[in-house]
């Protein structure tokens, strides 16, 4: 019995981990060690609860073993062959896919997995060629699709971003969503009021009352909402200011919050409202944001969904400056709710882990 449900336990491990690596990313150990860790932790509550014998030194062993066949398997899988036709997008692949891509005179049929064109740029010259790949059974993949693959981003300029003007997610999961966040929010309930508490007693001490204050941030369809954070600066924060700006005035303590984002435990509270999630992007202040969306097309469409504790965007960008540096990080942000899956979600969590050890991105 302990086997056999040890087995499927990796085995949803591998599934879980195969479908979240679909999205780009290389931190292909910590999504394995993540996916094992939480089936073995559901497997030996599920043991716990039904009062069934259980070797906590099989199951520690198998999970070890687990992982150093997954990981190897993952990590040296033969890279995709794409054959590229170029012009448009498809000439920037040869730097984001290294390795991966060959230019059409090198064309070896039996060795392409799919051949990579920009429909939007397609030359009658291909056409051709892209009916020898259709008679042979090989995938045509649209250059901009395969760009966003890779990167992790979208691409803002006409006429590749007119697919997104389309609105925001709709479906199942947007709902699905919201029940997994709040629950995990109500799981780990009295941890978080633990954290709240030692973090405030910190904040007092550093600079006495109050130890909150709120700012007004844009959420879903643009609605402005007060967002809750702890006390890193001395004085009173300015609307419309850079974090970059303010850097004089962070305290000590505020840096180490700031850099843990522990600053942001009470907009938990704002996802219990309803106001956040625990990922999406980052709101922005309004007064910025209403800048931002008379200088940067698509602008708006960061307000489809929910803003978040933590989002795409953070995990790879991290903060931003500036209007270009604003512009590169809504290219992160529009792929996430062009691709917005609880797989996806799950890949920003593993993210997220590493980011709040290194303190990547940090203001």
């Amino acid at each position: 019995m302990q086997v056999s449900l040890t087995y499927l336990v990796h085995v949803l491990a591998f599934s879980a981990t195969v479908r979240t690596l679909r999205y780009p990313g290389r931190e292909e150990w910590g999504v394995v060690a993540f996916y094992l860790s939480l089936f073995s932790l559901i497997l030996l509550g599920l043991l716990a609860m039904g009062r069934l014998y259980y070797s906590r030194s099989f199951i520690l062993l198998s999970t070890g073993l687990a992982f150093g066949v997954l990981l190897p398997y993952l990590r040296y899988l033969p890279p995709r062959r794409l054959a590229l036709v170029p012009g448009g997008v498809a000439d920037v692949l040869p730097q984001v896919a290294a390795g991966d891509v060959r230019p059409i005179p090198q064309l070896d049929w039996e060795r392409v997995d799919a051949v990579v064109v920009d429909l939007h740029r397609l030359s009658p010259a291909a056409l051709p060629l892209l009916g020898e790949a259709a008679l042979r059974g090989i995938p045509i993949l649209h250059a901009a699709s395969v760009y966003e693959g890779y990167t992790g981003r979208v691409l803002l300029e006409a006429p590749y971003a007119e697919a997104l003007a389309a609105g925001g997610p709709r479906g199942f999961y947007s709902l699905f969503k919201r029940i997994w966040e709040l629950g995990a929010v109500l799981l780990f309930s009295p941890l978080i009021l633990l954290g709240l508490l030692l973090v405030g007693l910190l904040v007092y001490w550093d600079l006495g009352r109050p130890i909150l204050f709120a700012q007004e941030r844009v959420g879903l369809g643009g609605k402005p909402f007060r967002a809750y954070k702890f006390r890193t600066m001395k004085g009173v924060p300015r609307q419309g200011v850079y974090a970059g700006e303010e850097a004089s005035r962070i305290t000590p303590l505020g840096r180490i919050l700031r850099r843990y984002r522990l600053d942001e435990l009470p907009q938990l509270w704002n996802v219990v409202r309803g106001e956040m999630s625990l990922i999406g992007p980052r709101p922005e202040q309004k007064v910025l944001a209403e800048a931002y969306a008379k200088k940067i097309p698509l602008y708006a469409l960061r307000h489809a969904v929910r803003p978040g504790l933590t989002g795409w965007a953070q995990v790879h960008h991290g903060y931003a400056e500036g209007l270009e540096g604003t512009r590169e990080k809504l290219s992160y942000d529009l792929y996430y709710i062009k691709h917005l899956s609880f797989w996806l979600d799950m890949r920003i969590v593993v993210r997220t882990l590493w980011v709040l050890l290194t303190g990547f991105g940090a203001k």
